[in-house]
């Protein structure tokens, strides 16, 4: 929720050029200071952010970040060189030299950027978190399927049972915050999912595929929209409410006296255990039981290690 968000006041900058604070606190439900948190991720994720106070003031862009990034295209950035040489003769000034430099420093700017996955249509940069690691999977894995190649990978799966395989690489997949890749499996004879932490090793082959019908989305709702939703009830201190908030939105948060509770339908996964861990002793979940009677018996195993 918190990297959405995040990707989301970007988009709204690149589009508005300049909002407020209240402006974003008020659109995504949050309080100004994680406005203040999120645009502090963004600038050290290297956006050029400009803040100014005032009346008529607000947070922006700087001029040079759509022009760097996103207003010219490589191809025009060399029909734009080549123009530039065919009349520097008819100047007496600098001008289209300093115009050329400048292009060409957008150039390797864009060609050393750090990204994951980088299309005409996309564009993923995973600096952030456990995200990163997976940085140099996903751009071999996002080369091999544009360019039609097999991978041999070495993976781990779920019980710890390593193998060697030959994939097709057809898809990219973010979900539960978790990346994986879409592919047919020759050891299998069929389409499968492989979480990119358990790949352990990976080489693009010079073998080519012919790409078939993948059937992607049914696969996703075997693998993914099938789960089994909980009723998840749980009061709260104020001192988390910005992550709750994040997490389940605003909608599902109401006061009590002077703590809250959150009400919320959520996937019952592995992860859910981990996440309401998270947050320490500032929360206190009522139902179901099951879970609260987990959370316990993890607390008292966490208890027996530190005495």
């Amino acid at each position: 929720m918190q990297q959405a968000t995040i990707f989301a006041i970007l988009m709204i900058l690149i589009n508005k050029r300049k909002v407020s604070r209240d402006y974003l606190a008020e659109r995504f439900s949050i309080s100004k200071r994680t406005v203040s948190r999120y645009i502090a991720v963004l600038e050290d994720a290297g956006v050029p952010i400009c803040s100014v106070a005032g009346a008529n003031g607000g947070i922006s862009l700087s001029d040079d970040f759509m022009i760097d990034k996103t207003f010219f295209s490589q191809a025009e950035t060399i029909r734009l060189k080549e123009v530039l040489a065919k009349t520097e003769n008819i100047y007496d000034d600098k001008v289209n030299k300093a115009l050329s430099e400048k292009l060409d420093s957008i150039n390797k700017s864009r060609e050393q950027d750090n990204y994951a996955v980088k299309q005409d249509e996309l564009y993923i940069d995973c600096d952030y978190g456990q995200s990163a690691s997976l940085r140099p999977k996903i751009k071999t894995l996002s080369q091999a399927i544009q360019q039609s190649r097999i991978l041999d990978i070495k993976y781990t799966d779920a019980r710890g049972c390593e193998s060697y395989r030959s994939i097709e690489p057809y898809t990219l997949v973010f979900k539960v915050g978790a990346w994986y890749i879409y592919a047919m499996c020759d050891l299998r004879g069929e389409f499968r999912l492989f979480k990119l932490s358990r790949i352990s090793d990976l080489r693009i082959t010079s073998k080519r595929f012919v790409k078939t019908d993948s059937k992607l989305l049914e696969k996703l709702e075997l693998e993914f929209y099938n789960e089994y939703y909980i009723d998840l009830e749980f009061e709260f201190f104020p001192a988390v409410l910005e992550n709750v908030t994040d997490w389940l939105g605003a909608s599902a948060v109401t006061e009590r006296g002077t703590k809250y509770v959150a009400c919320a339908e959520v996937p019952y996964t592995k992860d859910l255990l981990k996440r309401l861990l998270s947050f320490g002793s500032s929360i206190n979940v009522l139902n179901p039981a099951d879970i609260r009677d987990k959370l316990k018996a993890e607390a008292k195993r966490m208890i027996d290690i530190y005495e």
